[in-house]
């Protein structure tokens, strides 16, 4: 662990991890911090010839970094309440994990042979579900519930991803249409009691919507809405805009809540006043990445971090919050591109707001 002063907003970060594997934290889809937020967990990446990849725990103030599960477990995620974290072992083993001691305990088993399509989500009655590419290569989504078998809520041909499930309502399950870009309608909603499936945000034509996330007690969504492609020209300097929208639970009402240049990925403080999301090029368009603050009341932003660029990695920052709200984790791309997990401390920002 090492600290460092950013060059461009002067602001302190501290970076936890520094070599050639990848080290990236948790998507911002779930909780990446433990209840009292000694803890963030972080994912290593297993180079060949290695035996250290996995899920790994770092403590917020020591830097100190403790092994929770090796690369056989995947899909690792953190309940929204309760200091526990959740992981599937060997595509269809689910284990229940004690964030505070690293202790195991399986919980059930998802349907053979099939792969998770992203991390494991719970609700507040402990309802686990996720997204899964079945052994017949249908998708699916799948729930397990305390002391029962697995059970196939729903099939369907179309790529299932960012399952998450309400944190506070088991009964309904995000999902989206995957494309690896726009798509005709992206966002969905589950009702695992009435068994159907419905649009969330309506999509209109030319619309582009992408990564969406609930906030922490399930009473809201938000959702990055860009440019539409072909709207601007990233080969003659033009620059898209996010429009971070919220979203209420049914999907009948969206506000825009703040805008930034080059956004895409954003995330709740818990108390819902604050949102952040990263700033990248993408669409031929490069600009300066990093990571930005807002204030959901007054749509007000500011750049809080710099980084390098991705370069083209799957691992873009993905910030989100602790459970406090007062900082801030996010995937560092090392000169090379390589995400390594770092924080930073909103205090030094907020005294001059």
């Amino acid at each position: 662990m090492f600290e460092y002063q950013d060059k461009i907003t002067g602001y302190t970060i501290r970076q936890y991890t520094e070599g050639p594997e990848r080290n990236a934290k948790l998507y911002f889809t779930c909780e990446n911090f433990s209840v009292d937020d000694r803890y963030f967990f972080f994912t290593k990446q297993e180079l060949p010839g290695k035996t250290n990849g996995g899920c790994y725990r770092a403590d917020v103030e020591t830097g100190e970094l403790t092994r929770i599960a090796d690369s056989r477990f995947k899909g690792f995620a953190t309940d929204r309440e309760k200091n526990t974290g959740y992981v599937c072992k060997d595509g269809t083993e689910v284990y229940a994990v004690d964030l505070a001691t690293g202790e195991m305990k399986k919980v059930g088993d998802l349907p053979k042979g099939c792969d998770i399509t992203g991390h494991l989500t719970a609700a507040d009655t402990g309802r686990i579900a996720c997204g899964a590419h079945l052994a017949n290569k249908l998708y699916a989504l799948v729930i397990l519930d305390p002391g029962k078998e697995a059970e196939t809520v729903y099939l369907t041909d179309q790529h299932l991803g960012h399952v998450q499930i309400c944190p506070t309502d088991e009964d309904l399950i995000f999902y989206i249409h995957e494309t690896g870009g726009d798509a005709f309608q992206r966002t969905w909603m589950y009702d695992v009691k009435e068994r159907y499936a419905r649009p969330y945000y309506v999509e209109h034509p030319h619309e582009w919507i992408t990564h969406e996330v609930w906030s922490s007690d399930g009473t809201e969504m938000a959702i990055m809405k860009l440019d539409p492609p072909g709207f601007v020209d990233g080969s003659k300097g033009e620059v898209h805009t996010g429009n971070i929208i919220i979203g209420d639970k049914d999907g009948r009402h969206f506000d825009v809540a703040a805008s930034g240049v080059q956004c895409l990925h954003p995330a709740f403080s818990r108390d819902r006043k604050w949102l952040c999301a990263d700033v990248i090029s993408y669409l031929g368009t490069d600009i300066q990445e990093g990571v930005m603050l807002f204030e959901r009341a007054t749509g007000k932003g500011k750049m809080v971090a710099t980084t390098n660029t991705n370069g083209g990695s799957p691992d873009h920052q993905h910030p989100s919050f602790n459970r406090r709200g007062d900082m801030i984790l996010f995937s560092n791309p090392n000169a090379n591109g390589i995400a390594q997990v770092s924080t930073i401390d909103l205090k030094q920002v907020l005294k001059d707001w």
